[in-house]
């Protein structure tokens, strides 16, 4: 048996089993008692990525050069916190300032768009033989709630990344258009609750047979499968995945878009306890005409990202929500012909805010141009942060078990990196 990773109606029935009229789905999780523990002592109730794919340029966003040859044609926005100064096109998150933390100087080696993609995601380099959780995987794992009526990663648009050796369990539910209807989760015309009640428990008496020549294991994992399937065909739930009954002054309070629905979205879940969330923009690869999209870009996330800071706040949200904002690498401070700039994991920018986060604080520095290299061709960039360093804080501000050996064929492997250290300023 195949499982899906979205919601799509062709996906869904090419990757899915279908019994009785009902289309059943693998990526509701069923978390252990570890992930109870870790959600109990853990400030952090619900994780908020918001990865913006193609590789956000620095300079046009948190890290602008007003004045200098690298510089883009924008003003830049003073704040309360020194350091922080976004670009112009970012003003409602210049208000919010406080309640966020940026970092100027996450940096790595992969300037492939893949393979850094990989990195960010997961935390780890990739390896042709391993293929490693997402972060949204690794927090469905480590805090995901038992006999929950709601997957517990939800992605909002993009392509699915797997769980790797976590298992399927683990996968992510993709919605590819936020706030429309999901496909597949009513029953099947002309088959009622009482009709699939008669249907499951047939089900249950052909389980019985294929128990008996293939294991209880194999048998037992597919009724899981059922019963949470079933669980959110009928919970009310589901309606946390549409927007109709949004009050009409908060949709206003985001804007339109499909980024803004996402993010309305993922105040909805948080609210109901998800745990994982990635919110997914794409088009910053901007090798050409970048001031522009690059502004267009920024017009799409400033309303919306500043509108979900404020939203969980008033309902008492935003302490126990980590969002983290970021994509694979920044961009080059030389500008092209056609006013766009290159791939550059040199040094780029990540912001953090709300659950466990030290906010008001900017961390790394960049020199006058974000060139950040000397004659040689070395770093000099001001206290770099490692994508897997990143990683091992977020473990440690969410008291994932990061000592915990699984395995992967035959090797062993750890949640995070074993040479990665936590960058306490985060948290501390």
């Amino acid at each position: 048996m195949s499982f899906p990773f979205s919601v799509t109606r062709r996906d869904f029935l090419r990757t899915s089993a279908t019994v009785g009229g009902v289309i059943v789905a693998s990526n509701f999780i069923t978390p252990s008692l570890r992930a109870q523990e870790t959600a109990a002592k853990s400030k952090i109730k619900s994780v908020i990525l918001m990865f913006m794919e193609g590789g956000p340029s620095q300079l046009e966003t948190f890290d602008c050069k007003p004045g200098k040859k690298t510089a883009a044609p924008y003003k830049v926005l003073e704040t309360d916190v020194p350091g922080f100064t976004p670009c112009e096109h970012l003003p409602n998150i210049a208000k919010s300032a406080k309640d966020l933390l940026l970092i100027k100087s996450m940096s790595s080696r992969e300037g492939n768009h893949s393979r850094a993609s990989y990195l960010m995601r997961t935390g780890y380099i990739p390896n042709p033989t391993l293929k490693h959780p997402s972060l949204g995987s690794i927090i469905a794992h480590e805090m995901g709630k038992p006999d929950t009526e709601l997957p517990n990663f939800v992605k909002l648009r993009g392509s699915p990344f797997s769980a790797g050796y976590l298992g399927v369990d683990y996968n992510p539910f993709v919605i590819n258009k936020p706030g429309a209807k999901i496909e597949n989760l009513d029953y099947a015309k002309g088959v009622d609750k009482e009709r699939m009640d008669r249907r499951m428990k047939l089900v249950k008496e052909m389980e019985k047979d294929f128990a008996k020549d293939h294991g209880d294991e194999a048998t037992e994992a597919h009724k899981a499968m059922y019963e949470k399937a079933r669980r959110l065909m009928d919970s009310p739930l589901r309606n946390k995945f549409y927007l109709e009954d949004e009050k009409p002054e908060v949709r206003k309070e985001y804007g339109e878009g499909q980024f803004a629905d996402s993010c309305i979205i993922a105040r909805r879940l948080v609210e109901t306890g998800v745990p994982a969330i990635e919110i997914v923009l794409g088009g910053w690869d901007t090798h050409d005409d970048g001031f522009k999209r690059v502004a267009d870009l920024c017009k799409q996330i400033d309303q919306p990202w500043a509108a979900l800071i404020k939203d969980l706040k008033r309902r008492g949200l935003y302490d126990s929500t980590l969002i983290v904002w970021m994509g694979e690498f920044g961009r080059t401070p030389q500008v092209t012909p056609t006013e766009g700039r290159g791939h550059w994991p040199n040094n780029f920018c990540a912001v953090l805010g709300g659950g466990g986060t030290k906010t008001a604080q900017v961390i790394g520095e960049t020199d006058e141009t974000g060139m950040n290299r000397d004659m040689s061709g070395k770093s000099t960039l001001k206290d770099p942060v490692a994508p897997m360093d990143l990683y091992a804080t977020m473990a440690a501000m969410m008291n994932w078990d990061t000592k915990k050996e699984y395995e992967a064929g035959p090797r062993p492997v750890w949640l995070t990196d074993k040479s990665s250290k936590p960058v306490e300023r985060i948290y501390k």
